[in-house]
């Protein structure tokens, strides 16, 4: 989970992002994942997909297919870190603070949660 350092407003969140074209959901999943938190896919199991569904988001008044995956971190990773996004675009230079909390204690903002009662 991780929350934006500059933006606190903007809730807790997880690791999301947008299918490049010819790109696949799941090397869509690993390239956000790496971007957003520096967590590269060689640190992760890819244990299952949760859910697909449509989400409404409004504040781009704009209908997202979502995919909802479980992971598994096979590596150790630090209780708490920041990771600043470098890639282009309206994302780069975001500072986001990250932390481990159980799944089923995350309130996740822009309904990110969804799915989520699938897992573990």
């Amino acid at each position: 989970m991780f929350r934006h350092r500059d933006y606190p407003e903007a809730g807790v969140q997880v690791p999301a992002g947008t299918v490049e074209s010819g790109e696949s959901v799941e090397t869509a999943l690993f390239r956000e994942i790496l971007e957003e938190s520096g967590i590269t896919k060689d640190e992760l199991r890819l244990v299952k997909h949760l859910k697909t569904y449509l989400y409404y988001a409004a504040y781009k008044q704009q209908h997202h297919e979502r995919h909802v995956y479980q992971l598994e971190l096979i590596q150790e990773r630090p209780a708490r870190w920041e990771h600043t996004i470098e890639a282009s675009g309206e994302d780069s230079g975001l500072t986001f603070e990250y932390f481990w909390i159980p799944v089923h204690e995350a309130e996740l903002a822009g309904g990110q949660g969804d799915g989520l009662e699938l897992c573990c």
